[in-house]
This record gives structure tokens, C-alpha cells and sequence, in this order.
């Protein structure tokens, strides 16, 4: 039920935004790739570090000139590294802790007079986390999910801009880990 709920509302968001862009604005279809730093986890004697995992994001939006307001799918992962449990030796663990989101973002683009283009943005969402250790899935949930995004485009082309930014990820839940997230990507306007 709740994927299907994230469905329906991603799909609203798509023809929302597609009416509109046809209307004034241009379409667009982004998509950015990158590194994850997750923060050390520590809940009740436990404490939990992560090796640095990837991301990977897919999104349908318009642009406005200065704002811009998207749908996005994205997928991020990363690896267990150590758990302590009530201060002894660190223990490595063979596991993971992903999490498939449904975020609608918003952007605020400076623009400067030139093919460059610093932007300012926030997002929120769903997030359907998963943590499996040994190929064992150990637990998920979805929870409420945020961003928030800086960065700068590049006009390559008269419709393709390269981006590159920061992104910083969290979840609502408490037992999930934050994320600090290094991207690149593109934007190709319609």
C-alpha cells in the first residue's frame, strides 16, 4: 500500500508539472550521480559507522527563470562498516542501509549574466529505507524525508546545463543515518 501510495503521488506531481511547464516555463529532465558520506549512528549502548556509499537520482520539473520545482526518484546506499555494542571491540559487519525516495524539490537559481548559475535549493518526501546485513534484510520502514541543495550549473548548450553541488539527505526517523552527499549531473530543457 505505501508503494503505491508514493506512486500516485510522484504521478501527480508529473502531470502537475508537465501541464504547467506546457504552459509557460520549460521542461526539463535532470539526473545526478554521486559520492554519500553517512553519519555515525549511536541509539542505546550501539553505535554504528558507515564506509561512504553512492546516490544516484532521476527528476521531471520546470524551470521558471529564477525557480524551479521538481518530482524526483532516487536510490542511495551505503555499506556497514563497524558496530560497538555497550563500548567493546568494534565488530565489522558485512550489511547495508538504502533507501529508495519520492521527493518534490524546489530551486532557487541566482542568475549572474553568465553560463554560470549558483543555486539554492529545499526538497521533501518519502523515503523506503531498507537495512540488510549478511543479505538479510533486518529492518525498513518509510519515513518522512528532506533535503536541502547548493550547487551551480554550467550552460553547455542553449538546453543542456552540467551541474555540481552538495546535497544534504535526512530522514525523519531517528535510526537512520544522515547522509552528506557530492554530485554531478545534467539538466536537459524542452
Amino acid at each position: 500500500m505505501k508503494r503505491f501510495l508514493m506512486t500516485v503521488v510522484f504521478a501527480a506531481v508529473f502531470m502537475a508539472t508537465s501541464a504547467q511547464a506546457a504552459a509557460k516555463g520549460k521542461l526539463y529532465f535532470a539526473g545526478t550521480a554521486g559520492i554519500g558520506i553517512a553519519s555515525d549512528l549511536e541509539e542505546q549502548g550501539v553505535e554504528v559507522s558507515f564506509d561512504p556509499g553512492w546516490s544516484i537520482t532521476g527528476a521531471v520539473g520546470y524551470d521558471l527563470g529564477m525557480f524551479r520545482v521538481e518530482g524526483e526518484i532516487g536510490y542511495r546506499t551505503v555499506d556497514i562498516d563497524e558496530v560497538t555494542i555497550l563500548g567493546f571491540p568494534p565488530i565489522s559487519v558485512d550489511g547495508d542501509a538504502s533507501a529508495l525516495t519520492f521527493m518534490v524539490n524546489g530551486y532557487y537559481d541566482h542568475e549572474m549574466g553568465s553560463k554560470l548559475t549558483p543555486y539554492v535549493g529545499f526538497g521533501m518526501g518519502l523515503a523506503d529505507t531498507d537495512v540488510e546485513i549478511v543479505g538479510v534484510s533486518v529492518g525498513g520502514d518509510t519515513e518522512f524525508a528532506y533535503q536541502f541543495m547548493l550547487g551551480a550549473g554550467y550552460e553547455v548548450a542553449p538546453n543542456v546545463v552540467l551541474t555540481g553541488g552538495y546535497r544534504f539527505f535526512g530522514i525523519a526517523d531517528s535510526g537512520a543515518p544522515d547522509t552528506h552527499e557530492f554530485n554531478l549531473g545534467a539538466r536537459f530543457m524542452f
